[in-house]
């Protein structure tokens, strides 16, 4: 299903697409009433609805004009907003706003609704002049709709640019990937693992992707099944997020039986031009620091969004926490393991989410205090163990702040947020 949501995403005309082929049919049903039940339907439905032929073309043409002028007005609003995304917080983040639903369905009801009035002005005939027609009535209910939308469209792109509103998605897109993994381990579907190849298999094979870019999403329950028929235990040598050629080794199959010669698990494995969040919660976390990182440097200079960002890291941070593991694998209905996907652990997405933000802002001193915010913020929602792994980065990052970069008031807040963690943390 996530591979299909891929591709759904990525295709930014598929959402569009729809809505005009439901035009074509609203047109075909509409046309359909107009030329041969019209003199039934006409007893069912107020007469406001209906008009002469003559006045339905110039209420249709109106129309058309009316919503292509507002498809353009939203095209060119799409454009600053990307423009914004990318000079303001970062180029990963473009995708967040084209792919979102609400987006795509103004843009295809803007175009359902022109597709439906061209059409029907096409069908406005001469032969009909002495009939009264419903296709302007239809057309006027639509332009409503759409004024409705491009409204709507209008305050959420108003919204969408405002950057607390992006830092929230952003923190939300990981949490949705987080909690499908808790929610697999409750299942009973998942176990969490140290990585290790299996002990008992007959032959293996070694895996090279159909492309090269990034490990986009996998197909966990196609594979399972997969797995499960075949009698193999697939375990992948690269994580979901991480960019392969197509000579690198995504996976070694160990096969409890003799290999069938048509198996082909690559199918299950989506390589594209990017990464994304559907699988990928590390992703989220990466575009929050990017954001971040933007904020603090000089051209920008916006220390406080940097810091809102950090705080917010810190949810993501404590589910990271909750499902840490060198590797995850996923079982059939007898409980066997039958792929095994390495992650990466909670130490190491504590140093991927602070390293380039420790370079960058250790001059500043809001920057190193919320970063110590950040790390309380998640060692009090951690359990023990987790806290062991916020110490070793909490060292890390100590060790690293320069405190001949600022006066003693500033040591001295710095002093006290230390103190507060390693109380969390003893």
């Amino acid at each position: 299903m996530e591979k299909w949501t891929l591709r759904a995403r990525k295709e930014i005309w598929f959402v569009p697409s729809l809505y005009a082929l439901a035009s074509i049919i609203l047109t075909a049903i509409i046309i359909s009433i107009d030329t041969v039940f019209a003199d039934s339907v006409q007893n069912y439905l107020p007469k406001v609805f209906f008009t002469n032929v003559d006045l339905s073309t110039t209420i249709l043409s109106s129309i058309a004009t009316a919503i292509l002028t507002m498809t353009t007005i939203s095209f060119s609003t799409i454009m600053v907003v990307l423009t914004t995304y990318s000079s303001q917080f970062s180029p990963r983040t473009l995708q967040d706003f084209m792919t979102e639903k609400t987006t795509l369905r103004v843009l295809g009801v803007f175009v359902g609704s022109f597709i439906y009035t061209v059409s029907s002005l096409l069908f406005m005939k001469d032969w009909l002049d002495d009939q009264r027609v419903l296709a302007s009535g239809v057309g006027v209910i639509l332009a409503v709709i759409c004024v409705g939308y491009f409204v709507f469209f209008i305050h959420h792109v108003a919204r969408s640019i405002q950057v607390s509103k992006l830092i929230e998605r952003l923190m939300k897109e990981g949490l949705i990937s987080l909690k499908k993994k808790k929610l697999l381990y409750k299942a009973e579907k998942i176990t969490f693992e140290t990585l290790q190849a299996p002990t008992d298999y007959t032959e293996t094979k070694e895996l090279q992707p159909k492309a090269t870019g990034y490990i986009q999403v996998i197909d966990m329950e196609g594979l399972t099944k997969e797995a499960k028929e075949h009698g193999f235990h697939l375990v992948l040598k690269k994580r979901i997020g991480d960019f392969v050629t197509e000579r690198s080794t995504i996976a070694t199959v160990y096969f409890t039986k003799k290999p069938s010669k048509e198996l082909d698990v690559t199918a299950y494995i989506e390589v594209g031009e990017e990464r994304t969040p559907l699988q990928d919660a590390e992703f989220a976390l990466q575009k929050l620091a990017e954001v971040a990182l933007r904020a603090i440097s000089p051209g920008i200079n916006d220390p406080n969004t940097a810091n809102n960002c950090i705080r917010y890291m810190s949810r993501l941070l404590i589910e990271f926490g909750e499902v840490d593991a060198e590797a995850i694998s996923y079982l059939d209905e007898n409980k066997d393991q039958r792929v095994t996907i390495p992650q990466r652990t909670f130490q190491e997405i504590l140093y991927t989410a602070f390293y380039q933000i420790r370079i960058y802002g250790e001059r500043d001193i809001s920057v190193v205090l919320t970063i110590l915010e950040c790390l309380i913020l998640t060692a009090e929602g951690s359990e023990k163990a987790i806290r062991n792994n916020i110490k070793e980065m909490y060292e890390f990052l100590v060790g690293s702040i320069k405190e001949d970069y600022f006066e003693p008031l500033d040591v001295k807040k710095i002093e006290e947020k230390k103190a507060v963690l390693e109380g969390l943390l003893k």
